[in-house]
């Protein structure tokens, strides 16, 4: 396994932790968690779209120090819609269809992660209950299973170039 399956593993079992009564530090880092294993998935595929494989695999983790939160957050927001209208204009001239729903409930879920994480970690006033941490797992295990299925097209590799690139591109 990656890091990133090895995270989703380990929101799944903090979801799960405490049968009776969860602790809420098991809840809200589940929910943190979640958002990270497709954080570092996503890195993970952008570097190795980067990169390649092979000898060059030692330039994978410089790759992934580049990508931020923030810029991932604003390429996110802009594929979640599923509509070409919702990009940028640069990226609208690559497209001449809606690109495939898989990757807009990759962005969708990436960005619901990212505000969720940020809630759970920094906002101690709502309390979670473990349906909701575990819908939050879920929602990354979708998105896992979503980002496998379009990984190998054409606007995945867009989506996960833009992640560099877009704030250049919007120029």
């Amino acid at each position: 396994m990656n890091l990133a399956d090895d995270l989703l593993a380990q929101a799944r079992r903090l979801a799960k932790q405490e049968p009776r009564r969860p602790k809420q530090a098991s809840l809200r880092r589940a929910i943190s968690t979640a958002y990270y294993a497709l954080f570092h998935l996503l890195v993970q595929e952008t570097a190795q779209l980067v990169v390649g494989r092979g000898k060059d695999a030692a330039l994978l983790p410089l790759v992934g120090r580049a990508l931020e939160h923030s810029e991932m957050r604003k390429v996110s927001a802009a594929f979640r819609h599923g509509s070409v209208g919702s990009l940028p204009e640069v990226l609208r001239l690559l497209f001449t269809a809606p690109f495939p729903t898989d990757l807009a409930d990759v962005a969708d879920a990436f960005s619901a992660l990212q505000k969720a994480r940020h809630e759970a970690d920094y906002n101690l006033a709502p309390k979670y209950s473990r349906s909701e941490a575990e819908a939050l797992v879920e929602s990354a295990e979708t998105a896992f299973a979503a980002w496998r299925r379009v990984r190998g097209t054409f606007e995945a590799r867009v989506f996960l170039l833009s992640f560099l690139f877009l704030s250049r591109w919007n120029r």
